[in-house]
């Protein structure tokens, strides 16, 4: 009995500890992205985000490698993450196929730089289809948990209307490029630390 009982404590220590690991994990990668982004931006000053895709970053003399090695980074993170969602929210659905899918194309842009034309297919197919994966994960959760599936609703039309809008401002792809990023890790957040974001939206009796 006390064997059991031993045993039983030993595995919810466990799991508490990976899931310590998996938040540490993806706010580490998050934490690495923002540097790299500020490295990069710092060291190319002749590249201002106003006038670049963050491509530029990619075959940028003795930087390409760190951008590049950064966005592997985010895409494993984003693969890792779209596993856990999945089987937390909706265990054994078609939409996981899509979210890799997404995720290998971010992936196949980080490994292929913008010298060839294939990697803007690549870049184009992660933009539209990690979103349309956050608006149909949303559009079929909103059955069994309303609240996060409009909130992914609204962050995936949000992802798609403010890049738009931020790209009729400026005329250039970094801005928009981080503008979604922001708010596929402002979703990722949310479906990572659902408790607290539903407890935030309780005191406003939402």
């Amino acid at each position: 009995m006390f064997d059991n009982v031993a045993n039983t404590e030993y595995m919810v220590h466990v799991k508490e500890r990976i899931n310590r690991l998996k938040q540490v994990h993806y706010i580490a990668a998050i934490i690495l992205f923002i540097i790299t982004l500020c490295f990069c931006s710092f060291y190319a000053k002749d590249l201002k985000l106003t006038n670049i895709s963050l491509s530029h970053f990619g075959i940028y003399k003795e930087i390409g490698f760190f951008w590049n090695a950064s966005l592997f980074v985010i895409g494993i993170t984003l693969f890792i993450e779209a596993i856990l969602n999945i089987n937390k929210y909706m265990p054994k659905s078609w939409l996981l196929y899509l979210f890799i899918g997404s995720v290998i194309s971010l992936l196949l842009t980080a490994s292929i730089n913008m010298s060839y034309k294939i990697h803007y297919y690549f870049a184009y197919t992660y933009f539209v289809g990690y979103t349309s994966s956050i608006f149909l994960f949303g559009f079929l959760l909103m059955k069994s948990d309303l609240r996060m599936g409009i909130t992914s609703i609204i962050i995936s039309i949000a992802s798609v209307i403010c890049p738009l809008a931020v790209l009729m401002w400026v005329h250039s792809f970094a801005l928009p490029e981080l503008t979604h990023t922001l708010f596929v890790f402002t979703w990722v957040s949310i479906t990572k630390f659902d408790t607290n974001y539903r407890n935030f939206l309780k005191r406003f009796g939402l």
